[in-house]
């Protein structure tokens, strides 16, 4: 594989180190101490398997449609599908957000609040269902251990085509604001 590897180094005061990819970019967060190379060395298995996930996220991103949708539809689509998926699974969620954000499709903090990323209105309505459900999920299991996949195979049994398509549309819409 012939190709430049985007990567940022962050240097934090946390215990461990972990990889993360973030967009085409992979992040390496390592404690003030450790080197970096240490833990690329380690993962490398890790970091060649999303290195063919970018990849393949590039190529879908050329074919991807972009979906029109106003702010006013999109909030609307989000808080019903919050209520729906927090019925389903018994949690509740104290407050959406739709904001911008700069590193990930959504999160959910330890307060109950769901935050969906803003280009997510250009998504189709799928990965939109995908995507809260995934949010919602973490009021029942904040890590993404083996419960949390249950959870999410248990509705969305194709969520590791969902994970690529929507590492494909990061990929066109990021692209997309940059050009503009």
């Amino acid at each position: 594989m012939n190709r430049r590897i985007r990567y940022r180094i962050i240097r934090r005061p946390v215990k461990y180190a972990r990889l993360e990819l973030r967009g085409s970019e992979i992040w390496i967060i390592v404690p003030k101490n450790m080197d970096p190379l240490e833990v690329i060395m380690e993962n490398r298995n890790w970091i060649v398997k999303q290195l063919k996930l970018i990849k393949r996220a590039e190529e879908l991103a050329e074919k991807l449609e972009i979906i029109p949708r106003t702010r006013k539809k999109f909030r609307s689509l989000v808080e019903k599908l919050v209520l729906e998926y927090s019925s389903l699974l018994k949690v509740e969620a104290k407050k959406v957000f739709i904001r911008k954000m700069t590193t990930s499709w959504g999160s959910c903090s330890e307060k109950g609040n769901i935050n969906i990323n803003t280009l997510a209105r250009y998504l189709p309505e799928k990965l939109i269902r995908y995507l809260v459900y995934h949010e919602v999920c973490h009021l029942l299991r904040w890590r993404h251990d083996e419960e949390f996949e249950r959870l999410i195979s248990g509705k969305f049994p194709d969520h590791k085509e969902l994970d690529l398509e929507l590492q494909a549309y990061w990929i066109k819409l990021n692209s997309m604001n940059k050009a503009s």
